[in-house]
């Protein structure tokens, strides 16, 4: 399986981007997600340990969770679950809370004294997607909802507690990635359900989303009222065997179900389009020296670059590449790929001497080089429209390999005198 570069949208809400599962053959990952103790049970329903989605519900009434992720023609399988058995044994109690059948629907549903779900009319089609799904409890009834890529499928209602709320039993583990499904769940497999596609973010909210708010998350502005957990799943460590998810720390249990694990395109970005660069320049300046300085007043040497004085970065800067040197650029074009160094942060300096044309536009963009796919994605960009100099600052970059891209628009549009230099440091 290989992963289109994500949707940007995607990009500003997880700020990092990675293929969480296998290839949907022998080499699927389960995520559990971390669990709390219920000692009392509002709304009636069994106490005990239980997992992060079923603890939120229970101590808020109310639980949203937002996932985006990726599938292709012949997707299917669980995106989130909670049951009281972990794989691979087989649970008394399931819910495929939310999941895409065999069909190719997806449905967001929950067991109140019989299967209780809001589904999409019809498949989903390969790609991107994002879906949340909601359910609530407010004057004796119980509220499930379902949206898919910003847009409402449906709201169901109960007056039946469901399981989410502890009927019938606890459930201690709530899984990313799989879930049991029995007969009685629509085109599922009758076992462990595994998702055979991509899982790049999932957000867990204590509260009901509004329309607006999850049309405004579609677009990739995040929201933080009421945010309880972000995960994306960003180091895999062979040590553990487990995924860290570099938000809260929180580690997600691994299960393999045959092979050793596998992680189809692993790419991990990081979007910082949009910035204040005076500002930004000076966080550079910080990371990389490890003090205060004001990285945009320091000066442009002879050819162009910004002047980093290496006393002054205290020795952090580790490699330093020369993209374009007094170069002309009329037209869209990239660099070579260059080999990443085992350091984790990169500042691209852009200095253009001269514009001519009409509305002249020239974007610049930092690439993560994919070398299984083939695939540039960009990480980060910015646009000049005059003279002068600019930044771009990504950090925390995995990759092994990486290159500058750019684009011009404008009416016969020309920049001279162009210098692109990208530093790495610790």
């Amino acid at each position: 399986m290989s992963l289109p570069a994500p949707p940007t949208a995607l990009l500003r809400l997880s700020r990092k981007v990675i293929s969480l599962l296998g290839n949907g053959i022998n080499k699927y990952i389960v995520w559990q997600l971390p669990q709390c103790n219920i000692s009392s049970n509002p709304y009636g329903g069994s106490t005990g340990v239980y997992g992060l989605i079923n603890c939120v519900a229970i101590q808020n009434g109310a639980v949203s969770a937002v996932v985006w992720f990726y599938i292709t023609k012949e997707g299917q399988g669980t995106l989130l679950s909670f049951q009281n058995a972990q794989y691979p044994s087989t649970p008394s109690y399931t819910t495929p809370w939310l999941y895409i059948g065999t069909d190719g629907i997806l449905r967001a549903g929950d067991y109140a004294g019989g299967i209780w779900q809001v589904s999409t009319s019809s498949a989903l089609q390969p790609g991107w997607h994002m879906a949340v799904i909601e359910e609530w409890y407010s004057g004796g009834t119980y509220y499930l909802a379902l949206y898919i890529d910003g847009a409402l499928v449906g709201l169901n209602t109960t007056t039946t507690l469901p399981q989410l709320f502890g009927a019938n039993v606890n459930y201690p583990y709530n899984d990313i990635g799989v879930g049991y499904t029995t007969s009685s769940w629509s085109a599922s497999n009758n076992t462990w359900f595994f998702f055979n596609g991509a899982i790049a973010y999932v957000a867990l909210y204590n509260r009901v989303l509004s329309s607006s708010e999850v049309s405004t998350i579609y677009q990739g502005n995040r929201i933080t009222n009421g945010l309880v957990a972000e995960f994306v799943g960003d180091n895999y460590d062979t040590s553990t065997g487990s995924w860290l998810d570099d938000v809260n720390g929180y580690i997600a249990g691994l299960v393999v179900q045959s092979n050793v694990p596998s992680v189809i395109d692993s790419i991990i970005t990081e979007f910082t389009s949009g910035i204040n660069y005076d500002l930004l320049a000076q966080k550079i300046a910080e990371r990389i020296s490890g003090k205060p300085i004001n990285i945009a007043n320091l000066p442009i040497n002879q050819y162009g670059n910004l002047y980093i004085d290496i006393n002054t970065i205290a020795n952090n800067l580790k490699s330093w590449f020369s993209v374009l040197s007094n170069a002309s650029i009329t037209s869209n074009g990239s660099s070579s790929n260059y080999n990443a160094g085992p350091y984790r942060n990169f500042l691209v300096t852009i200095y253009v001497g001269s514009v001519s044309g009409t509305s002249p536009s020239l974007t610049v963009y930092f690439n993560a080089y994919d070398t299984n796919s083939g695939q540039s994605i960009p990480l980060a960009s910015v646009t000049l429209t005059g003279a002068g100099g600019t930044y771009i600052y990504v950090h925390d970059f995995p990759g092994n390999a990486f290159n500058i891209s750019w684009t011009v628009g404008g009416t016969s549009p020309s920049f001279g005198s162009v210098f692109i230099s990208v530093y790495e440091s610790l």
